[in-house]
């Protein structure tokens, strides 16, 4: 089970419980079936500690722990899956709570989506060159949304890519609002992590926003990748 938890100031807990239905519902839709797994349930609680036992807890907070970054997930040593959503880096920078590519609610949508996929942050896919992708499903198509609606209210969830975009010799589709042609494709807005003879670094999509590139091309984070 994945359930958010709000601490952030800047947003409501109303809207972000109608992200996290908005995300709940993009699992049990879109994502679980396109990856063939089991929908995860994704619910909300009005604290950590009210997470059922075993839950993987992603925090919507304020400020980010590490400069730029907007989310992140991980494993910590004691194998607890865990993530953060930052507010206040969307909304600075022109973002909003719960509509277009640069909001929290795709953010949180992102983080959803990637702990659902990979929630180890260990997984990686053969380009059959010698590199490896690291296999982030929002991160190719970073910049792009689509809509869900819930209670009347449209909130922004992340695109993701589909398994075809991870296998060199498939067929497509390959992404799930289908901007991407072929295997390993970035959008203008997006970006990948590959690895090549041991040496980690960050792709970019031609339009990715300078703002947030910085720290992409540091891989040394308490997280086992890049946020996002």
């Amino acid at each position: 089970m994945i359930t958010v938890v709000n601490q952030s100031t800047l947003v409501s807990s109303a809207d972000v419980q109608l992200m996290t239905r908005a995300c709940a519902a993009q699992v049990r839709r879109h994502a679980a079936p396109a990856w063939r797994l089991l929908p995860v349930p994704v619910v909300y609680a009005s604290s950590a500690e009210d997470a059922p036992p075993g839950a993987w807890v992603i925090s919507i907070l304020d400020d980010p722990d590490q400069a730029d970054a907007l989310g992140w997930h991980t494993e910590d040593q004691g194998e607890h899956v865990y993530g953060r959503a930052f507010a206040r880096p969307v909304l600075d920078n022109g973002g909003t709570v719960l509509s277009g590519g640069l909001s929290v609610s795709s953010v949180l949508s992102h983080e959803v989506l990637e702990t659902l996929i990979d929630p180890r942050c260990n997984l990686w896919a053969d380009r059959g060159d010698g590199t490896i992708v690291a296999l982030e499903v929002a991160d190719p198509v970073e910049a792009d949304s689509y809509t869900i609606t819930v209670g009347g209210t449209a909130v922004s969830v992340s695109s993701f890519a589909l398994p075809d975009w991870f296998d060199p010799q498939a067929g497509g589709p390959y992404d799930w609002m289908g901007r991407t042609s072929q295997p390993f494709e970035v959008t203008a807005g997006g970006y990948v992590v590959q690895a090549h003879e041991g040496h980690v670094s960050a792709v970019f999509g031609a339009e990715y926003p300078s703002w947030r590139r910085k720290l992409k091309g540091d891989p040394s984070r308490s997280a086992r990748r890049f946020p996002v």
